[in-house]
């Protein structure tokens, strides 16, 4: 049975018997009326209702006393592990440390030791300085510094943060890169800290030491005439109108479109001017020829020039119109050449005699009088008409047939 239940009692005593039960049997029982009015019980909780009317039966009521005493000894355990039952079922409610009972107060922590120092302790308007803090605080703590926010005079340029650990106490330095622009003596900010160990979070709160800013005007500035001006405020400069500019800019893109335009015309693909045919290698040679002879080189006394030069004249033609590279042969080489090609129109024993005039007056350097440099030029042209190629004779287109003759009369 569980607790808080109600049992009717005639479930287990029959509904036509009567008991009386006395108040002094179970505490807090109230009593029963003579008359047959309903009683009820509380046993552990456990409420039980009896109905009926009272017989006087002695010993009847002494066993119904005995029955209902056992039902509170059953009853009492019951009643008992469902409370225990019930304590258990509901969880734990942790600990909730003293500090922090206010949720809307932050738990304040006061550090070990602080070390605050400022290099150096007197400064220049807008020169910077090192504001240096170690906070001495246990190894399971964590300081972590907020970013100062309103600064006043001071300008925060650059921090930086280090730890180190020992076995019984840790230290936390942040060196902090400022800039002060107010003259006069000044406390730095106060500095938050959020810290964090094994019971929570917390915040701590370290005021600043003292400052001097000095002014960056040198010490005679009276006698100089300076003073030191505020930083004026930005100033609007006013712009008529962009439109000049434009017309630049629109003026500038049309030269250059123009001058783009000219450099495409001029280097446009023209028409290559047809070559003049080239003149027949027996006309190139005898023009080369006259103008060799005009220069009047012999009467000069230069025969050792003109004799390589005829010489180079002839070598090339005979080459270029029997097909070898006469100009790269030797003397003999070349005469070897022509026997064996037995070259029409070369005469071997005309073209042997000059080429040892022109050795002669090339390698020997001797004295060849004008008269012979006038035959060695003389054979030059013979050689050329000699040599040139002759059309082929023409056919004459043959004529008509010839008619049939005369008939002859017969007799």
């Amino acid at each position: 049975m569980s607790a808080g239940r109600h049992h009717d009692a005639s479930e287990i005593i029959d509904a036509s018997d009567t008991l009386d039960v006395f108040p002094f049997m179970v505490p807090g029982a109230p009593s029963t009326s003579a008359q047959g009015e309903v009683s009820a019980y509380e046993v552990s909780g456990a409420s039980i209702e009896v109905s009926g009317t009272s017989r006087g039966d002695t010993w009847r009521t002494a066993l119904r006393a005995a029955v209902l005493a056992g039902m509170v000894g059953l009853l009492a355990p019951i009643a008992a592990l469902g409370q225990s039952a019930s304590v258990s079922a509901a969880p734990p409610t942790p600990a909730v440390p003293a500090a922090a009972v206010d949720a809307g107060i932050e738990r304040t922590i006061e550090p070990l030791a602080v070390d605050r120092q400022v290099i150096p302790e007197a400064v220049k308007l807008g020169e910077p300085f090192v504001y240096r803090i170690t906070v001495h605080h246990p190894p399971g703590q964590r300081w972590e510094l907020r970013t100062p926010r309103e600064l006043g005079g001071y300008e925060l340029i650059e921090q930086s943060r280090t730890r180190s650990d020992g076995k019984t106490e840790s230290t936390t330095t942040y060196l902090l890169k400022m800039a002060l622009f107010e003259l006069g003596g000044h406390v730095l900010p106060a500095l938050t800290f959020d810290v964090v160990d094994a019971t929570g979070a917390g915040v701590a709160r370290i005021d600043g030491p003292d400052i001097e800013g000095k002014s960056s005007l040198p010490k005679d500035v009276d006698q100089l005439g300076a003073k030191l001006a505020d930083i004026k405020p930005n100033e609007d400069v006013p712009v008529r109108s962009w439109r000049l500019l434009w017309w630049l800019a629109g003026a500038v893109a049309a030269a250059a479109l123009i001058w783009l335009g000219v450099r495409a015309w001029r280097a446009r693909p023209r028409r290559p001017v047809p070559a003049a045919p080239p003149l027949p290698l027996e006309e190139r040679t005898l023009l080369a020829l006259a103008t060799l002879e005009s220069e009047t080189l012999p009467e000069q006394g230069l025969q050792r020039e003109f004799h390589f030069r005829l010489n180079g004249i002839v070598r090339g033609y005979l080459g270029e119109r029997f097909g070898f590279d006469a100009l790269e042969c030797t003397s003999g080489e070349l005469l070897r050449e022509v026997d064996k090609r037995a070259l029409p129109g070369v005469d071997p024993d005309g073209l042997r005699e000059f080429v040892d005039q022109c050795d002669v007056a090339r390698y020997a350097r001797g004295e060849v009088p004008v008269p012979a440099c006038a035959g060695a030029l003389g054979y030059a042209r013979t050689l050329v008409e000699v040599t040139r190629p002759r059309p082929p004779p023409s056919v004459a287109p043959p004529g008509p047939p010839p008619g049939p003759g005369p008939e002859v009369a017969r007799a």
